[in-house]
């Protein structure tokens, strides 16, 4: 798992591996209702909001009024079809959380991995969110290919689904406990990482090949 980079869905490979993302998120965004959208739109960080705006086919600053915008934001990726990177950057947030929480196990997490983070993602983002999430690396990583096929929370709905009741949740404040768990879980991650490099860089010169 890694954070959003535009027009990329992450883990994806191939041409047959996008499309299929596509159809996804196409088939999700379809059952989400319009306050949901809103929500979640209006809830992005500012670093988000005009790249969100763009992609939906918004001017800059129309995330900050909220009437009507659901609708705007469901003609937006529907005459576009940019259900991708519409998906990508409403579960942004929730994406770079997930992060943080699975600590080393981020890279491919699995099932019981994702069984630990993900109620704190639904109480913090909302299912909403955590299910456009979750479509992202539903293609590349193990752990949410079994998500989707065996959680019916997240399995991909079939196409024309009606949509259901908004399920986001306001996203709460970290506490400063929370606050400081996170960054003793990045310092142990930045040192388990420094630590990976420089065993491989040790093997390297063992090898020649530095």
């Amino acid at each position: 798992m890694n954070t959003f980079a535009p027009d990329i869905v992450r883990g994806v490979s191939t041409s047959k591996e996008q499309i299929l993302i596509d159809r996804r998120y196409a088939a999700v965004l379809a059952t989400i209702s319009d306050d949901s959208l809103a929500a979640m739109a209006s809830a992005l960080p500012e670093k988000l909001r005009d790249p969100f705006a763009k992609v939906a086919g918004l001017p800059a600053g129309a995330l900050s009024t909220k009437e009507g915008l659901g609708a705007k934001i469901r003609a937006g990726f529907n005459s576009r079809k940019s259900f991708i990177n519409v998906g990508v950057l409403l579960s942004e947030p929730c994406t770079e959380y997930c992060i943080e929480e699975l600590g080393s196990a981020a890279d491919d997490p699995n099932v019981e991995h994702l069984k630990t983070t993900l109620p704190g993602a639904i109480e913090k983002f909302g299912l909403d969110a955590t299910r456009l999430m979750a479509i992202q690396y539903s293609a590349s990583l193990n752990g949410f290919k079994q998500l989707v096929a065996t959680d019916e929370r997240f399995m991909v709905p079939k196409t024309g689904a009606t949509q259901i009741a908004p399920t986001l949740a306001p996203a709460k404040k970290d506490s400063k406990e929370d606050l400081e768990k996170r960054r003793l879980r990045r310092e142990r991650q930045e040192k388990e990482r420094e630590t990976k490099r420089q065993a491989d860089l040790q093997r390297r010169i063992a090898r020649n090949r530095v």
